[in-house]
């Protein structure tokens, strides 16, 4: 078995840290400070430029895809997408959404089309940062389960923003900075807010959690190989991996009991009746993606910055969802 085998996220010590949180007893919370930070008009601008980095997404998979197609279909293919991307330039400069966008963003939209290459993998997990944004703003009705993803062709139609016609961006800022969109009523609750920033943080940890599951199965039998792997094991690798059974048992009881998982299967999260462990290699990257992502997206709605370090991602609550202190009436 390859040493390589659904490990997206590599091995840190904070990984130690956020697994088995250590020293701290639960306590009574006294008062919690608002999550929500962002402003409608600023969740808004953020939705515009993701979206617009989105559709450069879809243009580029196209592009990829022309090698797939008969010569006409080939052709008429070409010119679409040549359309697509003109309409999106243009609407970029027109609105000056481009002044929204992040460093990273700025820099893969200058790129010529056709030269996205490692960007489209990379960015597909980010349509769930889109519906996290459309959710909080009342655009899109609630949060799909955490093994399934938000239906891509209605976030993209939600705003209503067509690239043909830039002032469709404006149009959308504008309504969430002066109009209905800026009111109250046209927000997630604190609450609603916390409900799912405490349910990403629970299949968050579970995500990395799988990280170590993968490690251990990885290093059985006594090849010299693995004799080789597990002399280079860290004490603090060592310690969650002789504990992570207890650790994953105690957090499927405290997730089920606080309503962030619909189902515990043999002591383990559970998908659809089946094991979170015993899913295929597919159904786990798309799991770590759904809850990174979202996660990283209501941090950003909690004030953090938007760009982040895959796998370094920090919870919110302080001991994260599972080991927060429990709120005593």
């Amino acid at each position: 078995m390859s040493f390589s085998r659904r490990l997206h996220l590599h091995w840190r010590p904070s990984i130690a840290t956020a697994l088995f949180p250590q020293g701290r007893k639960f306590a009574t919370i006294a008062s919690t400070p608002s999550l929500l930070k962002r402003s409608p008009a600023e969740t808004a601008r953020r939705i515009a430029c993701l979206q617009l980095v989105l559709t450069r997404w879809g243009i580029e998979a196209a592009q990829k895809g022309l090698g797939n197609l008969e010569a006409q279909q080939s052709q008429e293919q070409t010119e679409r997408i040549a359309q697509g991307f003109n309409a999106l330039t243009e609407a970029v400069s027109q609105s000056k959404i481009d002044r929204s966008f992040t460093a990273s963003e700025a820099q893969i939209m200058s790129k010529p089309l056709g030269s996205w290459s490692s960007e489209l993998t990379t960015l597909f997990p980010r349509w769930e940062s889109l519906g996290i944004l459309l959710w909080s703003l009342k655009i899109v009705d609630g949060i799909p389960r955490y093994h399934t993803m938000f239906p891509r062709e209605l976030l993209f139609q939600a705003t209503a923003i067509v690239p043909a016609f830039p002032h469709t961006v404006t149009d959308f800022i504008e309504y969430f900075t002066n109009g209905e969109g800026a009111k109250e009523h046209h927000r997630v609750s604190e609450e609603e807010l916390r409900e799912a920033v405490n349910r990403a943080e629970a299949w968050y940890w579970r995500a990395k959690a799988q990280v170590v599951l993968d490690l251990k199965e990885n290093l059985k039998g006594d090849s010299e190989e693995v004799k080789t792997a597990k002399s280079k094991i860290p004490s603090g690798l060592r310690t969650v991996m002789a504990n992570l059974d207890t650790a994953l048992q105690q957090a499927s009881e405290r997730a089920l009991a606080d309503g962030l998982i619909d189902e515990a299967v043999e002591k383990d999260f559970g998908v659809d009746g089946v094991a979170y462990r015993n899913l295929d290699d597919h159904a786990i990257r798309d799991l770590n993606d759904i809850s990174e992502y979202r996660l990283s997206a209501l941090s950003w709605l909690a004030g953090r910055d938007w760009d982040f370090e895959r796998g370094e991602l920090q919870f919110l609550n302080q001991l994260g969802s599972l080991w927060q202190p429990v709120e005593e009436n």
